[in-house]
């Protein structure tokens, strides 16, 4: 993503009010069904248990064959994704989602996977009933304010952010 783009939307986002704030333009809101209209995700059932459970972990990692302490980088757990030859199991779909919270719905800095997504993940079919929609917003407002004025990064979402602008950008003209 743009980094110019992510710093603009980064500046107008108020994680109070929970909205992106455009001078002159108007206000758009980020709740959860605003994260459901574009990504189509759940938007209904149980909180996302987005914390380290290390019984978890050590399941998760028997599951994927993983011997190392470390996490694995995100390019090893994507190339163990690839070994998986076009299966299409819940071990599969497990480890798809990890990418999806670790690259997506809760980013972080680091180039490995997010252990703390493996609570979310284990009951990979239970995904449908866990509110990610909220759990996006819930990141949003978490890491922005942690982030101080200068917001020249954030661990979270943007993507909801910069697409929701852009999608506004489209009805406005």
């Amino acid at each position: 993503m743009d980094a110019d783009l992510s710093q603009w939307i980064m500046k107008h986002y108020d994680p109070e009010m929970s909205q992106i704030v455009i001078p002159d333009r108007g206000k758009i809101p980020v709740d959860a069904t605003s994260v459901h209209r574009i990504w189509g995700s759940p938007n209904r059932g149980r909180k996302v248990c987005f914390e380290n459970h290390p019984d978890i972990t050590k399941a998760i990692y028997n599951i994927c064959n993983i011997t190392t302490k470390n996490s694995p980088t995100l390019t090893a757990w994507c190339k163990m994704i690839g070994n998986m030859n076009g299966a299409h199991d819940d071990d599969f779909l497990r480890a798809w989602l990890v990418v999806a919270f670790s690259c997506f719905l809760a980013p972080s800095t680091s180039l490995s996977i997010l252990p703390k997504s493996f609570p979310a993940v284990m009951d990979a079919n239970g995904i449908t009933e866990t509110n990610v929609c909220q759990f996006v917003v819930d990141q949003l407002k978490a890491a922005f304010k942690d982030a101080g004025v200068k917001k020249n990064a954030v661990c979270c979402c943007v993507f909801h952010l910069v697409v929701s602008a852009f999608k506004l950008s489209f009805k406005l003209k």
